[in-house]
């Protein structure tokens, strides 16, 4: 039986991992890992092992062993004792053409995460391939829910959304942050998932939209400063006002065809996530086409200015500060920085 496993590297590294310690816990057997320094006598010498030490079970990491070369390529980086490119490729291929020879009821468990689509059809012949795709947009929020069931974590609302906006497709930080919060005694919301997630910039990022939006020019100045000592850069920091402020015209323009629409329905037809959405949702009903106008001219003047040598951290702070007096006005009354 060969079972391999390839695509993203966290989730078929996670799943490589499960499946050697499956395989390994059933009675009279031991695991033999072979990574870097794996070659084809090293796996053959593993195949005749027996006897006293049980049935041998192989987990192979040729990530670990070829660095994840692509087949045939001269750039990719051999694992140690393996040289170069062309030396990994070659040992990879002699390893592959061993295991195609195996015995029957030999169990080997195959890391391969950059496997090529040729050699995705080869592992196929050989044994069993899964293949994971990077979940990306809906399906990265669909996979950190099915993440929050898997450490049995109970919510209140999208905390799915939330984290995902939080993490971005950092797979491997999204998961060690929710293995901390499996200990929570009470419902993980999200507001409380900002709270406790070790992202101080992008927690931040999340206050300072608030604060703009909620009109409180003091408290958006302070978050602002935090953010910068924080060593994040004015031009990310704009480019996230820019893209909440796309998020609430494109509320405004789903309202005034369906002044009724829930978060869902308009973070579908946005295709952003329902958190954030329904936040800009709020904040449409708040807003009229003057106050639109004016708060998408402040960060579009400000953000072009940025771009062409502008001191980016006093127009940051004055398109802040504008941006938010002009939420708690709630009209117009803007000047330009």
């Amino acid at each position: 039986m060969i079972s391999v496993y390839s695509g993203d590297p966290f989730l078929a590294g996670r799943a490589f991992a499960e499946a050697a310690r499956a395989e390994s816990s059933q009675q009279d057997r031991t695991l033999v890992r072979l990574g870097e320094g794996l070659d084809a006598r090293g796996v053959d010498e593993a195949l005749r092992q027996g006897g006293l030490f049980g049935r041998p079970v192989l987990a192979l990491d040729f990530d670990a062993a070829f660095g994840g070369g692509r087949e045939g390529g001269g750039a990719a980086s051999g694992g140690a004792g393996t040289g170069g490119g062309g030396s990994a490729t070659g040992e990879r291929n002699a390893v592959i053409a061993l295991l195609e020879t195996a015995p029957s009821d030999a169990i080997v468990i195959v890391l391969d995460a950059a496997a090529t689509p040729a050699r995705q059809r080869r592992w196929r012949a050989l044994g069993t391939l899964e293949h994971f795709n990077t979940p990306r947009f809906g399906n990265l929020v669909r996979w950190v829910q099915q993440e929050l069931e898997r450490q049995g974590i109970a919510t209140r609302g999208d905390v799915a959304a939330t984290i995902a906006d939080l993490f971005g497709e950092d797979l491997p930080s999204i998961a060690s942050e929710l293995a901390k919060l499996r200990v929570l005694d009470e419902p993980l919301t999200p507001e409380r998932a900002i709270a406790l997630v070790h992202r101080p910039a992008a927690r931040n990022a999340f206050q300072l939209i608030d604060a703009i939006m909620a009109g409180d020019a003091a408290l958006a100045l302070e978050t602002l400063d935090s953010l910068l000592q924080l060593g994040e850069a004015p031009i990310r920091i704009m480019a996230a006002l820019a893209w909440q402020v796309d998020l609430v015209a494109g509320c405004v323009g789903l309202r005034e065809h369906d002044p009724g629409i829930d978060a869902a329905a308009a973070a579908a037809a946005l295709s952003a996530s329902p958190f954030p959405t329904r936040k800009a949702l709020a904040i449409a009903g708040r807003l009229d086409e003057e106050a639109l106008g004016a708060l998408i001219e402040l960060v579009v003047t400000a953000d072009v200015a940025m771009k062409r040598g502008s001191d980016a951290q006093w127009r940051l702070q004055s398109c802040v500060l504008q941006a938010a007096r002009l939420m708690a006005d709630g009209r117009g009354d803007h000047g330009r920085a």
